[in-house]
């Protein structure tokens, strides 16, 4: 966690949240990439999965990455936060992260649930993304449960972005909320201008 004193910031407790949220970052930056390649070889020409993988071998494999470490560094976010804001034994309790973001959200923030329940039903949704890919187990074709919400590294940005939106905008000392929605957004800014630099 960060705390703020007279204008400077400094790290209080040691946490991976950064490290974690720097590889989702990476997958966007590397994706944009291939897709700026692809566009410019391609066009707009819709290109079956079997061409994508032979020309770009991490298209796919990006998504994968983004998912499990952006779970990974909400988690990180979660627990500091609520130890620091309410218990080191409240931190430990066992909670799924959706459930770590709700308590955060509606006990220690007192955010409406209707405000959060979009927010909510993306996490639960990466929450079973996550476990597919961190507890795969092989099974007959019939029985094998396919990823229910395959979110690209945008999205994976874009629902950190959310979060601690939220978290930020009912906690206004949250430094750490408000220093990384910064960075991120302008992650979001920079792949909108380089997009829009393709197409004009």
């Amino acid at each position: 966690m960060l705390t703020e004193n007279n204008g400077e910031i400094s790290q209080v407790r040691a946490s991976a949240f950064g490290t974690l949220l720097h590889v989702v970052v990476l997958q966007q930056v590397e994706k944009l990439e291939d897709f700026k390649d692809r566009f410019r070889r391609f066009g707009c020409i819709n290109l079956p999965k079997e061409k994508i993988t032979e020309e770009w071998p991490s298209w796919y494999s990006r998504w994968v990455v983004a998912q499990t470490f952006t779970a990974m560094a909400l988690e990180a976010f979660y627990f500091d936060y609520i130890q620091a804001n309410a218990s080191p034994t409240q931190a430990k309790k066992k909670r799924t992260p959706p459930e770590r973001f709700s308590y955060i959200c509606n006990d220690l923030l007192g955010v409406d649930q209707v405000d959060t329940k979009s927010c909510l039903c993306k996490l639960e949704k990466l929450n079973m993304t996550r476990n597919h890919w961190v507890h795969n187990k092989s099974a007959t074709f019939e029985e094998y449960e396919k990823v229910k919400a395959f979110f690209s590294p945008d999205e994976c940005i874009s629902l950190i972005v959310n979060v601690l939106s939220i978290i930020a905008d009912n906690d206004p000392d949250c430094i750490l909320a408000r220093e990384t929605l910064i960075v991120l957004t302008q992650v979001q800014s920079n792949v909108d201008m380089a997009l829009n630099e393709l197409t004009t």
